[in-house]
């Protein structure tokens, strides 16, 4: 009778158990699709917020009471389409690129001018930067918006856990862009800035400089005994410039023995920012039609390729320059004091980055720890990087910044 009863049991048991795992094969996917959806509305409200936020800081600088007409205008541009070159054939690939982005700036910089013609030239270049901005958290808002509806639509749940895993990147991309804007709209140096920086912090007399390319000048300076050449973008605004063409016209009429770039680098999760690297080779980021003629110029006079990186991560390089990266300015700059001082020839420092607030001489850069310290004030704890992932794959990108790789998305906003 016992073992009837036992038996019995045994069988509920095992009918219970099986009910439960039917109900848990049915509703468990229903729940994850519940989950990951509801992250994505929460993020893409978030990214929303920033991509808002980041266009009233684009327009308020822009005019002081924004018209209808003027945000209507910008509905078109946000959603701007830049097609890339076609690679099938890679004859001709840097020029085809080159092309590419100078119709796509000169297209944002006649829009922003068309906003308010009355701009002048510095505020121009900082409007321009402060609309990739907006471009930029427009286009994330428009990319996770369109995975959201797919899942919702297929309940792909394979591809709901991939975005999962890359919602934090997507959120650190949208909060980077809109910091970024803050900077350019206020001409505060960001982290990519501490290249162009350091440079300027070379050039004793802002007499002394040439334009020698579009948005690029160089001064020839005297340390010591020592005579050598420093060139970065033009500032204070927020520019690049065509370091190629300004390389290729001073190896054409000075007598360089050695290239010395600074800029920008990434770091890995556990270095320390502001920590500076040297290295070999042209370390600059972007796309790479600038590096490609800087390294074609100096083959051809057969000159090294020498330099330095200061180590940041993603976000950092975006936003307003965090107090690590300003601290490592003079030691950076007390490194190039000994290249020049030990050099037995001409040197080219360039100061490659986004040149947004360092004017064209060490004068110029003397009141901006001013104006960072109110962003310091409120700089969080240095935390690890998401975009950090991103390095960790191959092709991630390499020493310097990218503008086209591992972070094309920042880059597009600050190359």
């Amino acid at each position: 009778m016992i073992g009837l009863i036992g038996g019995e049991i045994n069988i509920v048991q095992t009918i219970l158990s099986l009910l439960v795992l039917v109900l848990f094969f049915a509703l468990f996917p229903r729940l994850i699709s519940f989950q990951i959806i509801y992250q994505l509305k929460s993020a893409l409200d978030e990214i929303k917020d920033s991509a808002i936020k980041a266009e009233n800081l684009f327009l308020n600088n822009i005019s002081e009471k924004p018209s209808q007409e003027m945000r209507e205008s910008l509905k078109p541009m946000k959603s701007m389409v830049v097609s890339p070159p076609a690679s099938m054939d890679p004859a001709g690939m840097f020029q085809k690129m080159e092309h590419v982005l100078d119709s796509s700036e000169d297209k944002m910089k006649d829009f922003v001018k068309s906003l308010n013609p009355e701009m002048d030239e510095e505020k121009l270049a900082n409007n321009t930067m402060a609309f990739k901005g907006v471009y930029g958290t427009h286009q994330i808002y428009v990319i996770l918006r369109h995975f959201k509806r797919i899942i919702e639509e297929t309940k792909n749940y394979q591809l709901g856990g991939m975005m999962k895993m890359v919602l934090p990147v997507y959120k650190e991309l949208s909060d980077a862009q809109k910091g970024a804007t803050d900077a350019f709209v206020n001409q505060i140096p960001i982290g990519d800035t501490i290249g162009p920086m350091i440079a300027a912090s070379l050039i004793e007399n802002e007499d002394n400089v040439e334009e020698v390319a579009e948005d690029v000048v160089v001064s020839k300076e005297k340390f010591e005994e020592n005579e050598f050449y420093v060139m970065k973008s033009k500032g204070p605004g927020a520019r690049l410039g065509k370091y190629g063409n300004a390389v290729k016209t001073v190896l054409e009429e000075q007598e360089i023995d050695k290239i010395l770039t600074v800029d920008a680098g990434m770091r890995f999760e556990g270095e320390e920012t502001g920590n500076i690297v040297d290295g070999t080779g042209v370390l600059m980021g972007g796309p790479g039609v600038e590096k490609s003629k800087i390294e074609e110029a100096a083959m051809e006079h057969e000159i090294p390729l020498e330099g330095y990186i200061i180590k940041q991560s993603g976000p950092q390089a975006s936003k307003p320059m965090h107090k690590k990266i300003w601290d490592s300015k003079e030691e950076a700059v007390n490194i190039l004091k000994d290249e020049i001082r030990n050099s037995e020839g001409n040197l080219l420092i360039i100061g490659v980055g986004n040149t947004c607030g360092a004017g064209n001489s060490k004068e110029s850069i003397e009141g901006i720890e001013k104006d960072l310290k109110t962003y310091w004030d409120d700089q969080e704890e240095e935390s690890s990087s998401y975009l950090g992932l991103m390095k960790a794959f191959p092709m991630g990108g390499g020493d310097a910044f990218d503008g086209e790789n591992t972070f094309e998305m920042f880059r597009s906003l600050v190359r």
